[in-house]
């Protein structure tokens, strides 16, 4: 048994992900295993080579508008090579709907608003894998 089902970890680490890539670029952090279900928690980012402050970006499934998890998440704290943070949905007096992701899809960021200069970082997607 994989311990990714029974507990929420880090499902993935995808090294040198660009947050000054064009606008709209995506690139996947995870796909969900045959006969399995993804559901995400967050994605922790990382490692940055140089500061990130003006990027926005996108989580959710790659191939559309990837803002299904989490949409337009401003980097503005991350305005040094390091600082980490991790990127969550914020509980609100509504609880935000769990994004199921099932075997195939993929788990991705895509950038919104790139960084504004040759920025790049690590990002490892947290979550739990269940039996679809």
């Amino acid at each position: 048994m994989d311990a990714k089902e029974k507990t929420l970890a880090v499902l993935a680490s995808v090294d040198s992900v660009d947050l000054n890539a064009a606008a709209d670029t995506e690139t996947g952090l995870y796909t969900c295993p045959k006969n399995k279900e993804l559901l995400p928690f967050g994605v922790r980012l990382s490692k940055l080579s140089a500061d990130a402050a003006n990027a926005v970006v996108t989580f959710g499934k790659t191939g559309g508008s990837c803002d299904e998890f989490l949409g337009d998440v401003t980097l503005s704290n991350l305005d040094g090579t390091t600082k980490t943070t991790i990127c969550l949905p914020v509980p609100s007096m509504t609880p935000p709907a769990q994004v199921v992701f099932t075997a195939g899809q993929e788990f991705g960021v895509e950038i919104t608003t790139p960084a504004g200069g040759a920025c790049t970082c690590t990002m490892e997607p947290l979550g739990r894998i269940r039996n679809a």
